[in-house]
């Protein structure tokens, strides 16, 4: 019994004895199973949040990529959408639908230096007043949902109620540029005449066309009558004016007159106006001077 601990514990019933050598060994014994889960376990805990960070590497690695596509994407978006506002804004310009907030007004001391004879003049060459006799818009110059197709669309001129074969007038001297005698397109019967310094109108939707490409017009006279030809939901006249390849509001020119003369130097100032009087001021100069 050398180097052993034997405890002995005796009560009234009986007596018992402990192997203090046992219980240490068996306490070890369960320190290292313990110690062995507790290891195990933490290296299947280690490993478990190394393949997730590993993961997470990947997925922060696939992210960066897709980040890097979706930037280019981005700027490639970004530079289609400068590329559509520029080409929005030529649109506008052409349509004359936007910049006439930003264009200059005509100076007083230029429409002073106007006379009766060249205001006359103007109001001769330039388009104004009615081509009907009696003027009831229908449909506005702008953007509204078509009659037909029941889109979206830019209204380039204004919609003048007519009935079949109601006489129309050129509103001002010119010649004619164009004249559709079939009926055929979205305007039917058209004509189109060139005026003085840039302007032009178009009436359509006719039912009969009184002039041919080359003929000379004197404002007031006629030159169509009105119809339902073309992409038309009734009889009616399209009534148009342009300067220089961009369509304005010819309500304005219809209300132009000598009474409402300056008016349309407000409402229509995306034609050059200044430029333009001045021009004729030289013009008449230089009669004069002969």
């Amino acid at each position: 019994m050398r180097d052993r601990l034997i405890i002995t514990v005796s009560d009234i019933d009986s007596t018992k004895s402990y192997n203090l050598n046992k219980i240490i060994k068996k306490i070890i014994l369960y320190i290292v199973l313990i110690a062995i889960f507790v290891i195990s376990i933490s290296f299947w805990i280690i490993s478990q949040l190394n393949n997730e960070v590993q993961t997470l590497d990947t997925q922060s690695k696939v992210l960066q990529i897709q980040n890097k596509q979706y930037n280019l994407q981005i700027k490639d978006k970004i530079k289609d959408i400068e590329a559509l506002g520029d080409t929005l804004k030529d649109i506008e310009d052409i349509l004359g639908v936007k910049g006439d907030d930003e264009a200059s007004l005509i100076t007083r001391v230029t429409l002073a230096k106007l006379t009766s004879a060249q205001k006359m003049y103007m109001l001769q060459t330039i388009p104004n007043g009615k081509p009907l006799k009696n003027i009831t818009v229908t449909a506005a110059f702008g953007w509204r949902k078509h009659p037909i197709t029941k889109k979206k669309s830019f209204h380039n001129g204004i919609d003048l109620r007519a009935k079949r074969k109601t006489e129309v007038y050129s509103t001002a001297d010119g010649v004619v540029r164009y004249s559709l005698r079939r009926n055929s397109g979205n305007y039917g019967r058209m004509i189109i005449i060139s005026h003085n310094f840039g302007f032009e109108t178009l009436y359509a939707h006719l039912d009969i066309v009184n002039v041919k490409v080359g003929d000379v017009v004197k404002k007031g006279q006629v030159i169509a009558k009105s119809g339902n030809s073309g992409r038309s939901s009734g009889p009616h006249l399209h009534y148009e004016v342009r300067y220089a390849s961009k369509v304005l509001n010819p309500y304005y020119f219809i209300k132009w007159d000598m009474v409402n003369y300056e008016k349309i130097f407000e409402k229509q100032r995306r034609v050059e106006w200044e430029s333009l009087i001045q021009m004729i001021n030289n013009q008449h100069q230089k009669l004069v001077q002969q």
